[in-house]
């Protein structure tokens, strides 16, 4: 297979790209970066481009899926504008050209309650870039909306430090519904996505954060 990776940067974009790139099923993977990341592998290829520009003309050709893994917190972004610039308006021109490029499927990290009618505006922007997704001639979309992530990261998040412990120590109390809260580490939503997307299945599907916490 041949696959094509946006924010392969990130906490979890960085997990699921060396996990694709330790797959032999996949014979090339394209990433698509702002500066050069430092990892190293024979089947992978690094493409710098400016988001704010993207075009089909910086997706390479005969690409069979494409990983969306681009997100930020309203915190880093500083503000509401730029974070919409980022979790809306970059996610949707990269979906968009890739689907003017030919790409079959799509998987997109989004967040757990997602819905352009939420209340929240984190949510509601994430609901709003997956019906864009969703409306676009994919054969297959999958999305999936852990809960908060955690496991390593550079940088210290008191809430999600938080949200880890209770998931580690208290988990037997979320039961039912409940579970759809715990808080799931990077690891797992990148296997999750990895095992996902070989399995390529037409439709529109949504992957919640209680599938992912079961994956080990």
């Amino acid at each position: 297979m041949r696959a094509l990776v946006s924010g392969a940067s990130g906490f979890t974009g960085e997990k699921l790209l060396k996990r694709i790139l330790s797959d032999q099923d996949y014979s090339k993977v394209y990433a698509l970066v702002r500066k050069e990341l430092s990892i190293r592998h024979p089947n992978l290829e690094q493409i710098i481009v400016d988001f704010d520009h993207l075009s089909v003309e910086d997706i390479p050709d005969d690409i069979e899926l494409a990983y969306c893994c681009i997100g930020t917190t309203i915190k880093k972004a500083q503000s509401k504008e730029n974070f919409r610039k980022i979790d809306y308006e970059y996610i949707t021109r990269f979906a968009k050209v890739c689907d003017d490029k030919g790409i079959k499927a799509f998987h997109l990290i989004s967040a757990i309650w997602a819905s352009p009618e939420s209340y929240f505006f984190y949510q509601r922007v994430k609901g709003e870039a997956e019906c864009f997704i969703n409306s676009l001639e994919f054969e297959s979309v999958t999305i999936y909306r852990p809960s908060v992530i955690y496991g390593g990261r550079k940088e210290f998040r008191l809430f999600e430090s938080f949200a880890a412990w209770i998931s580690r120590n208290f988990k037997f109390l979320f039961v039912g519904k409940l579970n759809r809260i715990l808080a799931v580490t990077g690891d797992q939503l990148a296997k999750t996505i990895h095992i996902k997307s070989k399995q390529f299945i037409p439709g529109r599907w949504i992957i919640e954060s209680e599938e992912i916490s079961c994956t080990y």
